[in-house]
């Protein structure tokens, strides 16, 4: 067989030029559909991205909004500020009043949080973001939407955003035994004591709940949340040593100022006071103060009762706890000093019973870390 003519050669080469020249031609539309997508589908995962970003931040300003203020309206205003100032798809996202929900959230024994809408005290806040046909600003315009009928591209994203405000009653018992030094293992004071008609010594168990106390509030004066600290303190109606005093008291009422708790505290160890225990009716006084005038109804309800001896008057702490549960209140009981084990167990009822915790504190060292423990309970931020 005789080689290929040069003509011939060159003829063959012409024809593959044109076959090549015929599937580019039919591949072209191919090609810019690929390269259409392809644009297309990193647009829209920038815009994923870019609406989740607006509609946290939305969530987050929105709950910090009703956090400060309460009101439901000022925070969809807020809201809508800061979803407005960040850009999805080229424009500030835009957002209607029920893209926003308010409800409670609440952490689970795994540690994770979960929302309930319309749930009760009002803490969180979660926040619908939409980029579709209904939404404000409508779906996401394609570069390549026509070849696409002319559709755009829909995405959402929601985003939940809470806080734990506290509105705290601080229940502390004055009663003769609290002027007794930390030491002694006596439940009573006698009233031959020097003790019993003077303010509390320095090293008084009155003078180490002082302490502890300025710890819990240093706690809660970290915290991101807001919380507001009551207090209440609790004996017997006490006529002695020249002086009157009633069997309960609201010493502070709840106040954002923790310089007015410091101020409380302190003119309660320069005075003279004594008594009996009369635990459940400063319970109930808590109680009033927790759901009174003064009291938020987004923040959660907190009492904490601390006693170092036996109750005096015919309600049981138990009882009286029971009743503050009723009304969302959360019951934690520390008990301090030389407590016999039944007046341990009264106490621990009473925590069961308003859903808390108690501890038992012999010392000051212990009383401390109570304090410490409740307040990282409460000092809780969710986002």
């Amino acid at each position: 067989m005789k080689p290929a003519s040069l003509k011939y050669r060159i003829k063959l080469a012409r024809c593959r030029r044109g076959a090549t020249a015929v599937v580019f031609v039919i591949m072209l539309p191919v090609l810019m559909l690929l390269l259409g997508f392809s644009v297309d589908l990193a647009y829209m995962q920038l815009t994923r991205a870019e609406l989740r970003a607006a509609t946290d931040l939305a969530a987050k300003a929105a709950s910090s909004e009703l956090a400060e203020t309460g009101d439901k309206a000022r925070a969809i205003a807020k809201g809508k500020q800061i979803a407005s100032a960040n850009t999805v798809a080229g424009n500030g996202l835009s957002l209607d009043d029920s893209d926003f929900v308010f409800g409670n959230t609440v952490r689970s024994t795994t540690g994770k949080w979960s929302f309930k809408a319309s749930g009760t005290p009002m803490n969180a806040v979660q926040v619908n973001g939409r980029r579709t046909a209904d939404a404000p600003d409508g779906e996401v315009d394609l570069f390549f939407s026509s070849l696409l009928n002319g559709k755009g591209f829909a995405t959402t994203a929601d985003a939940t955003a809470g806080f734990i405000n506290a509105d705290i009653c601080l229940v502390l018992d004055r009663s003769s035994s609290m002027k007794l030094a930390v030491s002694n293992n006596a439940t009573g004071m006698g009233s031959g004591d020097p003790r019993s008609c003077d303010i509390p010594w320095s090293d008084s168990r009155w003078i180490a709940l002082d302490d502890a106390i300025k710890i819990f509030m240093a706690k809660m004066n970290d915290t991101l949340a807001e919380e507001q600290v009551s207090i209440v303190t609790y004996s017997s109606n006490y006529t002695a040593c020249g002086v009157t005093n009633q069997n309960v008291t609201l010493d502070q009422p709840l106040t954002l100022d923790f310089f007015r708790i410091t101020a409380a505290m302190d003119k309660l160890k320069t005075t003279v006071w004594g008594g009996n225990t009369e635990t459940s009716a400063g319970m109930a006084l808590a109680r009033s103060e927790l759901t009174g005038s003064g009291a938020r109804s987004t923040a959660e309800k907190i009492m904490v009762v601390l006693t170092d001896g036996a109750y005096t008057n015919s309600v049981h702490p138990a009882d009286a706890a029971a009743a503050a549960a009723a009304d969302r209140i959360k019951v934690h009981t520390i008990t301090f000093g030389s407590c016999p084990a039944n007046v341990i167990k009264d106490m621990q009822d009473a925590a069961v019973a308003g859903g808390g915790y108690h501890f038992h504190a012999p010392d000051a060292a212990t009383l401390n870390d109570a304090f410490s423990k409740i307040a990282g309970s409460i000092s809780i931020l969710t986002q």
